[in-house]
C-alpha cells in the first residue's frame, strides 16, 4: 500500500511535537518587540520531526508498504488533503494543533481516504478523534503485531483501537529517515551546519512530579548502550548527520549507562545534546559526556521554591547541586538551557519573580519559562477550569489557563513575558551569551 505519514502545524510560532509527553508546545512570549525578537529567534533555533514518525516509517517499510512524509504548515485543509496521497493517511496527533488536525481529517475523509490518528493526543483523549477519522490509536503503534497492522490498514479495524505499548525498545527497528527531508533537519545550539537528527535512548520518566505530562504518556524504559550508538553510527554514516538531538525526557538515570554511551560516542566525532537531572550530574560525568561531544544539557529546574515542588510530589535537586552543574558545564563548554515553570498552585507574584530572580543569577546560555499547564492525566487536570474536548489547542505549555490555587492568567502571562524579556535583556547575559556563541564556532 501507499502510506502517507502525515503532521499539521497551524500556528505561526515555535512549534515542537515531541515535547511536553507529546502533546506539544507552542513557544509564545508577549507583545512587546522584545517577546515577538525573541519568538523569531526561536521559530529559527531549529526543525526536527519526531521521532516516533521514523519508527513508523521503519515499521511500515519493513511491512512492504511505500512510505510517504506530507507536512502542512500554516495551510487550509482541502489544500493539505490534496498533498497527502496514497491508500490511507496515518496522521501524528497533538493537543498544540488539534483543531487543524481533525479538520485535515475531515477533508481527508471527504476525498475518500482512510484515516488513521496516533501519538500522545488520540491515546489520552481519543474523543477529540473518534468522529473525525477512522481509526484512532492508543498506545505506541510501531509495536503493533504485522497482523493488527494488516487489520489497521485494510479496513479490519475501525473507530478506538488499544495497540499497547512496547515492552522491550531494543526490539524496535532503528528510525528510518530516508522518507524525510534529512537535509532540513537542524538544531543551532549544537551546530549552525550540517545535519542534526533526533535520537532516543529512553522513553518515559520514572520520577512521579504530578503536572509533568511524561509520567502519564509513556513508562520509563532504556535501550542497551550498545544499539543507541549503533544507531548514531548509522545516522552519521547513511544520513550524513554531525549531530544528535537526544529527545528522552531523562537521559542520565543510571549514570553507568550514561558512560558506556558516551564511550560509544566518544569515537564518532558527533555533537549531541540531552535532557538531565542536575542530582544526577557531577564534574567528572560532565567532562567524560563533554569528551564524548555533549555540547547541550537541559535541566529541569522548575522553581526556586522547593516546598512549591515537593507538594507536586517532585524530588527536586538543591540549589547547590543546580548552581554547580551549571557552573561546570559553562566551563567545560556545555550550553546549558534551565527550564522552569510559572504559575504551579500555590506559586505567587513573589516567588515567580524569586524564581526568575534565580534564573538571572544562574545566567544559563538560554531559559524556557513554560506556564502550568492543565494536560490530560496530570494533577493539573482536576485544578484547571478549561474543558479538554472544547480547547484541547490552547494546551500549548505558554498559554496560560484558569488553575484553582493560581495567579490570574493575565497576570501569569504579563509575568511570562517579563521573565523572558527582563532575563534576555541584561547586559550580563548579552556578554555571557556573546562570548559561549563565539566558544561555539570555534569548537
Amino acid at each position: 500500500m501507499r502510506l502517507t505519514l502525515a503532521s499539521v502545524y497551524s500556528h505561526d510560532r515555535c512549534t515542537l511535537k515531541d515535547v511536553a509527553g507529546g502533546f506539544g508546545t507552542v513557544f509564545e512570549v508577549g507583545r512587546s518587540w522584545q517577546a515577538r525578537l525573541l519568538e523569531r529567534a526561536k521559530s529559527r533555533l531549529a526543525e526536527l520531526p519526531p521521532v516516533v514518525l521514523g519508527h513508523l516509517a521503519a515499521r511500515l517499510r519493513g511491512l512492504g508498504h511505500e512510505v510517504r512524509i506530507a507536512t502542512s504548515r500554516h495551510e487550509d485543509a482541502a489544500e493539505a488533503a490534496g498533498r497527502c496521497g496514497g491508500d490511507a493517511v496515518l496522521l501524528h496527533s497533538s493537543l498544540v494543533d488539534s483543531a487543524a488536525e481533525r479538520a485535515l481529517l475531515d477533508a481527508l475523509r471527504a476525498r475518500g481516504m482512510r484515516t488513521i490518528v496516533f501519538g500522545a493526543a488520540a491515546t489520552s483523549v481519543p474523543d477529540l478523534y473518534l468522529s473525525h477519522a477512522d481509526v484512532v490509536l492508543r498506545g505506541e503503534p510501531e509495536g503493533a503485531s504485522d497482523e493488527l497492522w494488516r487489520e489497521l490498514l485494510q479496513g479490519g479495524a475501525e473507530g478506538a483501537v488499544d495497540v499497547g505499548s512496547v515492552p522491550d525498545l531494543d526490539a524496535l527497528p532503528f528510525p528510518d529517515w530516508s522518507p524525510f527531508p534529512v537535509e532540513r533537519y537542524r538544531y543551532a545550539l549544537l551546530s549552525t551546519r550540517g545535519v542534526t537528527l533526533p535520537i532516543q535512548s529512553a522513553r518515559g520518566c520514572p520520577y512521579g512530579c504530578g503536572y509533568c505530562p511524561w509520567r502519564v504518556t509513556a513508562a520509563f524504559r532504556e535501550r542497551h548502550p550498545a544499539l543507541v550508538v549503533e544507531e548514531a553510527r548509522r545516522d552519521r554514516d547513511v544520513f550524513g548527520a554531525s549531530a544528535l538531538s537526544f529527545r528522552d525526557p531523562l537521559f542520565n538515570l543510571d549514570p553507568d549507562r550514561v558512560v558506556a554511551i558516551a564511550e560509544g560516542l566518544a569515537p564518532l566525532r558527533l555533537r549531541w545534546s540531552a535532557e538531565m537531572r542536575a542530582d544526577r550530574l557531577d564534574r567528572a560525568l560532565l567532562r567524560t559526556l563533554a569528551r564524548a561531544g555533549l555540547r547541550s544539557l537541559e535541566l529541569g529546574v522548575e522553581s526556586v521554591d522547593r516546598e512549591l515542588l515537593v507538594a507536586e510530589k517532585r524530588k527536586p535537586p538543591t540549589h547547590a547541586q543546580i548552581e554547580a552543574v551549571v557552573r561546570d558545564a559553562r566551563e567545560l563548554g556545555i550550553r546549558v538551557i534551565c527550564n522552569y515553570v510559572l504559575g504551579l498552585p500555590g506559586d505567587t507574584v513573589d516567588t515567580m519573580r524569586a524564581t526568575v530572580r534565580w534564573a538571572k543569577s544562574l545566567n544559563s546560555f538560554a531559559v524556557q519559562f513554560t506556564v502550568a499547564t492543565p494536560y490530560p492525566g496530570t494533577s493539573l487536570e482536576r485544578r484547571g477550569a478549561l474543558k479538554v474536548l472544547d480547547q484541547a489547542d490552547q494546551l500549548t505549555g505558554f498559554h496560560a489557563t484558569r488553575l484553582e490555587g493560581s495567579v490570574s492568567p493575565t497576570e501569569l502571562e504579563d509575568l511570562r513575558e517579563w521573565a523572558y524579556v527582563s532575563y534576555h535583556f541584561r547586559p550580563r547575559y548579552v556578554a555571557s551569551f556573546v562570548a559561549q556563541a563565539a566558544r561555539a564556532l570555534l569548537d
